[in-house]
């Protein structure tokens, strides 16, 4: 009985000493924790949202509602790089932008701190960006710019687009106004036709489709630039001052319905005009007042295209006084013309090119230096058929006189 009693005494003895020694082991260990001071973290960035750029990343950081943060670390490339940014807080959510440059395209990793005036430093905050480089960049295509022409006036130009490719997000069109100063619009993707309101003739353009990789990218990616030079101002003859001319030796409509003054009514299908059974012929247009032409155009009947009695070899001569008996010697000739087939295809076969050529109206050049005419005689020759008589179904003047 004493043996158990004295056992029960050392058990107690021995379980009072572990936990005094246990006591004073973790108080001393407390003791040494603190005494630096209590430890302070500021608060942390709330929210990172991070944006693709070229060869950089944007990360807009939204800070806590710590007040006394001052300053904002990000690093990456496992801490060898660094960014720093003084922060000034307001009563607001306040929200840090940073822009990390000079980055090889690629995933990145950034470690985002902030920092109170005593250099307290945050939890750490993860984002995962992506920088855009040439290997996409390489990928991008401009939209074709098909056509570009000017309007009647003079005074406007008109862009025609091709259809764009995936992902385009419209098209940067930078000009000069005709009062010298610098253009900029932005094309929609959905438009594929685009009228410059005024314009500096004779002056680059260049046109530039955007993309954008990804919603989240903070700019733009573009491909090589498309130029043009713009038109020297031209415009068209107003035809609503044109008559016909009636001199002795002209030829007479052929009784078919097709009349001279149907070459300036802006009806581009038949019936045009159709000359009497005279070959060579010609007709003359009094134009209202003079004007110093640039270029015409004259468009064939297209049921007809390049063949029966479309006109193929013609003349063109202008005057200011012609003679009244209808005699050429008050005439001065511009030019002599041919119509040209693209495809060279037999008369009677015409190919899709063929076709689309003639129904734009066939373009025919004025030599520089020409004289400003008021009357003009179209002097006809042949037509590809080599039929009996001739035909036109439209024709149209430009001039550069302002």
């Amino acid at each position: 009985m004493k043996d158990i009693k004295f056992f029960t005494f050392l058990w107690i003895l021995a379980i009072t000493g572990f936990m005094v020694s246990c006591t004073k082991t973790r108080g001393d260990a407390y003791r040494d924790y603190m005494k630096g001071g209590e430890i302070t973290y500021p608060g942390r960035a709330d929210t990172v949202f991070v944006r693709s750029g070229l060869n950089r990343i944007q990360l807009s950081v939204i800070l806590g509602n710590d007040p006394l943060v001052t300053q904002l670390k990000v690093f990456w490339n496992n801490n060898s790089d660094s960014l720093e940014r003084a922060v000034k807080r307001t009563t607001g959510i306040d929200t840090i932008d940073v822009l990390v440059p000079g980055l090889k395209e690629g995933d990145y990793n950034f470690i985002i701190y902030t920092y109170d005036k005593e250099s307290h430093r945050s939890v750490m905050v993860n984002a995962f960006g992506v920088a855009i480089g040439q290997n996409y960049v390489s990928t991008l295509t401009n939209r074709t710019l098909q056509s570009y022409t000017q309007s009647a006036d003079g005074n406007q130009v008109i862009l025609n687009w091709g259809a764009p490719a995936a992902g385009e997000q419209g098209i940067e069109v930078s000009y000069t106004g005709a009062d010298g100063a610098a253009r900029k619009i932005t094309v929609p993707a959905t438009e594929t036709r685009t009228v410059l309101p005024d314009y500096k003739e004779s002056s680059p353009l260049t046109y530039n489709s955007r993309y954008k990789p990804d919603s989240t990218a903070f700019e733009y990616f573009y491909p090589k630039a498309g130029t043009i030079t713009l038109p020297a101002f031209e415009k068209e003859l107003p035809k609503a001052g044109f008559k016909v001319l009636e001199l002795p030796t002209d030829v007479k409509d052929g009784g078919y319905g097709w009349l001279i003054n149907y070459l300036w009514d802006e009806n581009y299908n038949p019936p045009g005009f159709a000359s009497q059974s005279i070959i060579p012929c010609w007709f003359t247009i009094d134009c209202g007042k003079t004007a110093t032409l640039s270029r015409f155009k004259v468009w064939q009947a297209n049921d007809r295209l390049y063949e029966k009695e479309s006109v193929k070899t013609f003349e063109l001569y202008g005057s200011n006084q012609p003679a009244a008996d209808g005699s050429w010697g008050s005439w001065t000739k511009i030019n002599a013309y041919e119509s040209i087939k693209p495809s060279g295809l037999p008369v009677g076969q015409n190919s899709d090119d063929d076709i689309t050529y003639a129904k734009a109206g066939e373009v025919f050049g004025i030599p520089p230096g020409t004289a400003p005419f008021r009357y003009y005689r179209f002097k006809l020759l042949t037509n590809w058929g080599k039929n009996t008589f001739m035909t036109m179904e439209e024709f149209t003047f430009y001039t550069h006189d302002k």
